[in-house]
């Protein structure tokens, strides 16, 4: 068992950049990042693009939703989070999925959790599915794509040999049932659904990641008790401390 957890920057590099822009993901992966986390939405012409939410306002400033515009016009709006950053990253672009998969196929370490949001379905799973797993080829084995809707892993799987990522809603036993019907790769489970210390983690085939933390000292805790990453904002920080670890 580690003393420390592998380091997956949440979003990118969000402590010091703007979540799921390609200035964030690439500093995430030059400060060293294990992996990195991004979230996909499906534009109105069918093109996955990578930002967390439906609604463009709280990372770029402006009213709409991605599902009703095209590509090429998510391509000109800004998505430097003006209401965190204000002018700094004004020109940084909603990226697609396609331009983030080629970038980050140049760091041939790097393991990329592709994490699919389906909150306004205007597309169909396996259109939707197909469209991801087309756009983040260049990856190649190094992909993970992940999501809290078992259908659309479920597709991923059939379509592709890419390996999957369920996102817990709650630690429960329908969950842990799923879970062991599924069996994903990976499970990620947000840290205030995690049982107290010394109830065990769930055993299964999978990998567990714990989202989001940013202290070293839980960190290691959370390695103590089998997780095996960490998603985080500070990427630098979290790196420091398992850098002392080995040391």
């Amino acid at each position: 068992m580690a003393d420390y957890p592998m380091i997956i920057g949440h979003r990118g590099f969000p402590g010091r950049y703007p979540e799921n822009t390609l200035v964030g993901l690439l500093a995430a992966a030059e400060a060293g990042a294990h992996g990195v986390e991004l979230d996909v939405q499906i534009s109105a012409d069918g093109v996955p693009v990578v930002i967390h939410d439906p609604d463009l306002w709280r990372t770029t400033g402006r009213r709409g939703f991605v599902f009703e515009l095209k590509a090429a016009e998510l391509k000109g709006i800004g998505a430097g989070e003006p209401l965190r950053f204000g002018e700094r990253y004004r020109g940084e672009p909603i990226p697609t999925l396609h331009a983030v998969a080629e970038a980050l196929s140049a760091f041939p370490g790097l393991r990329v959790f592709i994490e699919i949001k389906w909150d306004a379905p205007r597309h169909q799973i396996p259109d939707v599915t197909k469209a991801v797993l087309n756009a983040s080829q260049p990856l190649g084995d190094r992909r993970v794509v992940i999501g809290f809707d078992e259908r659309l892993l479920q597709e991923a799987r059939s379509l592709a040999d890419v390996p999957i990522g369920w996102a817990l809603r709650a630690w429960d036993r329908f969950h842990r049932e799923r879970a062991g019907t599924l069996q994903p790769e990976y499970l990620f489970c947000d840290r205030d659904y995690l049982p107290l210390a010394p109830e065990l983690l769930w055993p299964g085939p999978w990998q567990w990641v714990v989202y989001e933390i940013n202290d070293r000292e839980e960190a290691r805790k959370l390695a103590s008790r089998g997780v095996t990453a960490v998603e985080t904002a500070d990427v630098a920080s979290m790196l420091d401390a398992e850098a002392s670890a080995e040391r």
